[in-house]
């Protein structure tokens, strides 16, 4: 029986020129979130307007609101929210044969960030991302963390500290940024999440949720906390100049010993937006799929847990010669 989906640095929908979160180049590729795509040099993007305006995509590429379907061909697409950040989503695609539910990573959690509220589609066949999975992962409610992350900044400034939020992606980095800049911090953050939303407020993707920001370079003068990307870690020194600091982890990874020492961060929050293994596992049971396809690092723990029905797309593992 020919599988709707394949693996080959990136899912294929069999039958159309769709790639979804494609790692080298495709003519046509639709990204799920800012996050999931490097520089690949693709032919056309499809996203939503906002993940577009994130990856700073020049004109020529297609965007859709959620809840619209479009064709292209004879293929039939729709956008519907993943919850997994700001202009994240899913793509549903209906080429004639099994009709296929592209999810990416999401997050069926509310209350954590700008994310609209996750959405599911009937399809034949989903596709999911499992970043979590193992039978640890497992995540407060996003509103613990949140207000555990509130409460670590407000301590750091009630000593003169600034709080420092290390996080893994531009959507992460906007949620905490938000919800920081509304419970009465001064935020400063990275210049990448400055222009992020700069370039978001061009397009009108944020509205009144944009929270006002402050660029650091060198010394955060006024900023009561930092938003910080964590692959710029090396560079926070600079950016702290003389001013003490409290550096946490904000991410799922958190929950990882061996995340929150390689990150250098003194304490870890636990805010995800991603679903952890029990999330993962109740949305594939709401979803009454046949076929469950899985992506991402954890894929292996979850399909072993479903059995015959889910497989793992991946690259081939190279076979052992010796043990």
């Amino acid at each position: 029986m020919l599988e709707p989906v394949s693996w080959r640095d990136g899912v294929h929908i069999a039958g159309t020129p769709v790639w979804c979160d494609a790692r080298r180049a495709r003519d046509i590729c639709f990204v799920s979130a800012a996050d999931r795509i490097g520089r690949a040099g693709h032919g056309q993007l499809i996203a939503t307007q906002a993940t577009l305006a994130m990856l700073g995509a020049s004109a020529g590429h297609l965007s859709s609101p959620y809840g619209r379907p479009f064709t292209l061909g004879t293929v039939r697409l729709e956008l519907v929210p993943s919850g997994h950040a700001l202009g994240a989503a899913s793509l549903w695609v209906d080429g004639g044969g099994p009709r296929v539910l592209y999810a990416g990573a999401v997050c069926p959690a509310i209350g954590a960030g700008l994310a609209e509220p996750m959405t599911m589609r009937s399809c034949d066949a989903l596709v999911v991302a499992a970043p979590y999975g193992a039978p640890g992962d497992r995540f407060p409610t996003r509103a613990v963390a949140v207000a555990e992350w509130l409460a670590r900044a407000n301590d750091a400034r009630s000593r003169g500290a600034v709080a420092v939020a290390l996080v893994t992606s531009v959507g992460k980095a906007l949620d905490v940024a938000a919800v920081t800049a509304a419970g009465g911090f001064a935020v400063g953050a990275h210049r990448t999440v400055v222009d992020a939303i700069r370039r978001l407020g061009e397009v009108g993707a944020l509205g009144p949720a944009a929270p006002a920001l402050t660029a650091v370079k060198r010394g955060a003068v006024g900023a009561q906390v930092l938003v910080w990307p964590l692959r710029e870690r090396r560079r926070l020194a600079v950016a702290l100049g003389a001013r003490a600091a409290e550096i946490a982890l904000v991410s799922g990874a958190a929950i990882d010993p061996a995340a929150l020492a390689a990150a250098e961060a003194a304490h870890g929050v636990a805010w995800s937006n991603a679903a952890d293994r029990d999330e993962l596992l109740a949305l594939i049971a709401a979803s009454a799929a046949p076929r469950i396809y899985l992506t991402g690092r954890r894929a292996e723990a979850i399909a072993t847990t479903l059995g015959p029905r889910a497989r793992v797309l991946a690259p081939p593992r190279q076979m052992a010669l010796f043990p």
